[in-house]
């Protein structure tokens, strides 16, 4: 009976010990095979492209500036606007496409205006220093698009 006791208490701290190493943190030191997992800053999608990462953040029912854009390099080092221009092409859910200019807001971001809260996707341009650099972001819009309301409103008053 010792002797089972003494193998419980040994493979408890077995257990224990090997739990304590898997969570420690081994990007504190140098690891190459930290699990460090990179959290959007402001909380948007964030798309690589080379050495810069692009941050979209859409908040569909702002009046204005209902997307906003963020550029970051490395770990999410921020790049200050000044200098850089930016275009954003919308495709919208009937595949309509229109063409407007990022507007730098503050020293960080631009901005952009949606007419509709219906699916879409952009295209976002930024030129840095002579580069240009573009990604694709899609957006499920808010609610029912113009389509899937018109076929709701010809079922009205319709028994099935």
């Amino acid at each position: 009976m010792k002797q089972l006791n003494r193998n419980i208490v040994l493979l408890t701290v077995i257990l224990y010990s090997i739990n304590a190493y898997s969570q420690h943190d081994h990007g504190s030191h140098g690891s190459a095979h930290a699990t460090h997992i990179e959290q959007p800053p402001h909380g948007g999608i964030i798309k690589e492209v080379g050495k810069y990462k692009i941050e979209m953040v859409a908040e569909l029912f702002l009046k204005k500036d209902q997307l906003r854009f963020y550029l970051f390099k490395g770990n999410f080092k921020t790049v200050l606007n000044e200098g850089i221009t930016g275009t954003l092409t919308f495709k919208d859910s009937e595949g309509k496409t229109t063409t407007q200019t990022l507007q730098a807001k503050g020293d960080d971001f631009f901005a952009a205006q949606l007419n509709k809260l219906d699916s879409f996707q952009v295209i976002v341009k930024f030129n840095i220093k002579g580069k240009t650099i573009s990604s694709v972001f899609a957006i499920n819009g808010y609610g029912n698009n113009d389509k899937e309301k018109k076929k709701q409103d010809a079922h009205k008053g319709h028994q099935h």
